[in-house]
């Protein structure tokens, strides 16, 4: 895990029996990947990692693990290396192709109800100004409330006034991303919300 989380290859490379060992419920790909670490992460999936292991917490990725933490690059590495997303991951990692296929193939994923609401609550969550404007365009329910009870409107505006609460261990620049795209993002669902 150590090596896995400092990107050390030759560390990782005495020990390729231990690629898919769990330690406190993760793998060393979630490690690699939260980290950022490209080297170890590709090394790993040379290895055998299994790209879409969950952890045994929070049932997440090592795709999803990465974003949680703001790694774009390794988002975009996971899943150029056929890492299976859901279309809540979809809207949560700002991947709208993946999302409109799903849309396309079953329209019920717009309106799927997951623990932190649909797909335009994460959308909102994670600042994806392109995913909530095609979701506008879509015709979502821009007032339906997640199982907390906020609407996308109000993850938006908590989103943008301080410190991304619900995304607290992003690094800082992407929290910084977050707050700026989420204060458009209130103005583009007050505009849609009006207008309806």
């Amino acid at each position: 895990m150590r090596a896995a989380r400092e990107g050390d290859i030759g560390a990782l490379t005495s020990h390729p029996e231990l690629v898919n060992i769990r330690h406190e419920g993760a793998t060393a790909l979630h490690v690699a990947a939260i980290e950022g670490q490209l080297d170890a992460a590709c090394w790993l999936l040379e290895h055998g990692a299994m790209l879409d292991t969950r952890d045994d917490e929070f049932g997440m990725t090592p795709a999803a693990w990465a974003n949680e933490k703001g790694r774009q690059a390794m988002v975009d590495f996971l899943l150029s290396q056929g890492a299976v997303i859901t279309p809540l991951e979809a809207a949560a990692f700002g991947k709208l192709d993946r999302l409109q296929a799903f849309a396309s193939a079953d329209r019920s994923v717009l309106t799927r109800e997951r623990e932190w609401g649909s797909v335009i609550h994460a959308a909102c969550m994670w600042g994806r100004i392109d995913v909530v404007e095609w979701l506008i365009s879509e015709g979502v329910d821009l007032r339906r409330r997640s199982r907390q009870g906020f609407t996308p409107l109000e993850i938006a505006e908590r989103q943008a006034a301080d410190d991304p609460r619900h995304t607290s261990i992003l690094l800082e620049e992407r929290k910084r991303e977050i707050k700026r795209d989420c204060a458009r993002i209130v103005e583009l669902l007050r505009g849609a919300t009006h207008a309806s």
